[in-house]
């Protein structure tokens, strides 16, 4: 699977969503031969595009999170991750070049790359990103960050909502064995930001805080 990774990232250095096909095409591969099946639930109104929008996770609970979570979002589709995640030999190259690689050190680097997800957010495209500051040890949702928020306000974006339910049984926190089962991939309701300013970010974040304690129902960590 490595050779058909390295193929997509060569392919997406010239054309991103060409690439970008090819490793979704791995990334489904990848969980069909690890015995996983994807289902999807979309609860916004059907009439409606999902386009121009932050789809937020709401919780991480495993690294499958976001193999399993791009499948369910419109293209086109970018992730913004940090430099850590970036550096990981193979599938961290793929990152930089299929998503917005922030860099906290270099506030210039961050400030440019952000400037990139407002022009590609309001062309149409969509934002894959987590909420949260650091995936879960032990099933407890972690604090939230405004990130996410700051975003689709900056650029009037919808935002989405994002669940997932079964990863964590399939891969937890801390293994390396991938056990066969079925994940489902939750689209709530979008939340407007139209007419939003900077000032409105917390009530928002807690909105979000709100919607994961009723549908997930886990403790803050």
């Amino acid at each position: 699977m490595i050779p058909w990774l390295t193929c997509a990232i060569a392919i997406g250095i010239f054309h991103k969503e060409a690439g970008y096909e090819v490793a979704l095409s791995w990334n489904r591969f990848f969980l069909r031969f690890s015995g996983i099946e994807v289902l999807i639930q979309n609860d916004n109104d059907s009439s409606e595009g999902l386009s121009g929008c932050v789809f937020t996770l709401l919780a991480q609970k495993s690294l499958l999170d976001g193999h399993v979570g791009v499948l369910a979002i419109p293209r086109p589709c970018r992730g913004i991750v940090n430099l850590e995640y970036a550096m990981i030999p193979v599938f961290g190259w793929g990152l930089w070049v299929f998503c917005y690689v922030l860099i906290r050190q270099w506030s210039w680097q961050s400030k440019r790359a952000l400037s990139k997800v407002d022009k590609f957010l309001k062309a149409g495209g969509n934002l894959w990103m987590s909420i949260e500051g650091k995936r879960s040890k032990n099933g407890n949702i972690s604090p939230y960050k405004k990130g996410p928020v700051v975003l689709a306000i900056q650029s009037q974006a919808r935002i989405i909502p994002v669940i997932i339910e079964g990863t964590n049984e399939c891969l937890g926190y801390g293994q390396w064995q991938i056990n066969e089962g079925i994940v489902t991939v939750r689209l709530l309701p979008a939340i407007a930001t139209k007419g939003m300013t900077y000032d409105d970010r917390d009530d928002v974040v807690r909105r979000l805080a709100t919607i994961a304690e009723k549908e997930i129902g886990n403790n803050w960590a």
